[in-house]
């Protein structure tokens, strides 16, 4: 189970390392009065939802390591779990089949236990997340806690006859709590994105308002912005998907959309270096 900075994340991981600190230091990007779809009310709900989180992330960046770092201790002990249970199943003789495989799958279910337990406790200091989507995650994540446990509990008791019997309550398990829990957490990964992009979105309007940039640097500056802006309502909809398979298809073409956006960024920071440089003589 990848966790959620690792599942949801990738844009959020992008804009990180496209925050222009240095070229508002620089002074070296462009300034725009008129930003194409970018009224008064936009700025606002952008401002209401990001203004405090940069500040917020920094605070919560050790939480944050220190999860990943669990995640990938956790990961690597589920895929050698995984990888010894293939080779105990394909030895197991027709006696001994179910009980090896419910007690693969047991094994299985106490890392997932972990991880998600984890999972819940960083998910309720998650900076920048929607309240109604926090609420949503860390239900779907008690539902599939509350499932795994009787289960557990069901393999330990020796009350599977059959594999027939395992396979419903698995095929339930995915059904009913592990669908809901993937939704979920593809709402997290697009809800913490758009935080981001606002994120990074205030961040580029704040140095559109320095007036010594070149007319050049201003133009590419708008340009930036614009290219960013076309992946929000894209993000927005993955947000609110139906289904983790439209979130993942508004999330990818939010991903696609952002691609050519850092190039206007730099753009913007080398045409308005050439002015200052020119300027200078």
């Amino acid at each position: 189970m990848m966790p959620l900075m690792h599942r949801f994340m990738l844009l959020a991981i992008a804009l990180i390392g496209l925050t222009p600190t240095a070229h508002a230091q620089t002074g070296s990007a462009a300034s725009s009065t008129a930003m194409p779809g970018s009224g008064a009310t936009v700025w606002e709900q952008r401002g209401e939802r990001a203004a405090t989180f940069g500040p917020q992330w920094i605070a919560f960046g050790l939480v944050h390591q220190g999860w990943i770092t669990k995640w990938q201790k956790a990961r690597n002990k589920l895929v050698s779990h995984i990888d010894r249970c293939h080779l105990d199943v394909r030895s197991a003789n027709r006696d001994t089949l179910l009980p090896v495989t419910l007690q693969c799958y047991r094994g299985q279910l106490v890392i997932e236990r972990d991880a998600l337990q984890n999972e819940r406790t960083v998910l309720q200091q998650w900076p920048g997340l929607t309240e109604a989507v926090r609420t949503e995650a860390l239900s779907a994540i008690d539902d599939m806690l509350d499932a795994i446990a009787p289960v557990m509990d069901a393999i330990d008791a020796k009350v599977f006859p059959t594999l027939d019997a395992f396979r419903d309550v698995r095929e339930n398990l995915r059904s009913q709590y592990r669908q809901p829990y993937w939704l979920a957490t593809a709402h997290v990964r697009a809800d913490a994105a758009l935080t981001w992009l606002d994120h990074l979105l205030l961040s580029l309007h704040a140095l559109a308002q320095n007036q010594t940039l070149s007319v050049a640097a201003q133009e590419t500056l708008s340009a930036t912005i614009a290219c960013y802006e076309a992946a929000e309502p894209l993000i927005t909809a993955a947000r609110d998907a139906e289904t983790p398979e439209e979130s993942r298809r508004n999330f990818s073409a939010a991903l696609a959309a952002i691609t050519p956006c850092p190039l206007l960024l730099d753009e913007a920071h080398a045409l308005q270096s050439r002015s200052s440089a020119t300027s200078s003589h």
